[in-house]
């Protein structure tokens, strides 16, 4: 038995536990169903977080083209003020058009809009006197190809711009 003592003895110095050798076999399944779905978590938040930059891209684009058409429009329409203040598109009151952007590269449709836009007058808090002025309210609204109002979540966001035109007093 002594002899079996020592051998068992000499056998554990030269093997530094069962510790070490386990560890050079590699993993064990459940460290590697652990480790997988720590993975699955991982890519699930970045396809999150890749559909959500993705969408306020668009809803950024959609903005962007509709701010573009109404400084456009308020631009037309101080540019008509200062030339001819009676002109039919600046009487006092609501006024409407549709307006497609296009692509230049391709000429097909980005865009639909409803614009409208609303002239009143601008009040002076002094009795008696009367300003020459109006203020113009330019409203873009995204449409469909169908002319209806357009619901997709995200892009059926209004923009609103206000000015107030008058004439140089010379």
């Amino acid at each position: 038995m002594r002899n079996l003592r020592r051998y068992s003895v000499s056998w554990e110095r030269q093997m530094p536990g069962r510790a070490a050798a386990r560890a050079d076999m590699g993993f064990t399944l459940v460290e590697m169903m652990i480790a997988l779905i720590i993975l699955v978590f991982g890519l699930l938040t970045a396809g999150q977080m890749i559909y959500a930059s993705l969408r306020s891209e668009s809803l950024a684009r959609s903005k962007g083209g509709a701010a573009l058409v109404a400084q456009t429009k308020l631009e037309f329409l101080s540019d008509l003020y200062s030339q001819n203040p009676a002109a039919p598109e600046l009487t006092l009151g609501s006024h409407s058009e549709q307006v497609q952007q296009l692509n230049p590269a391709v000429g097909n449709v980005l865009n639909r809009f409803d614009v409208t836009w609303m002239v009143a007058a601008v009040p002076d808090p002094r009795p008696t006197f009367t300003l020459k002025a109006v203020r113009v309210t330019v409203t873009v609204t995204p449409i469909t190809a169908a002319n209806a109002r357009n619901y997709k979540a995200g892009l059926n966001k209004i923009v609103t711009v206000t000015s107030i035109f008058s004439l140089r007093a010379s």
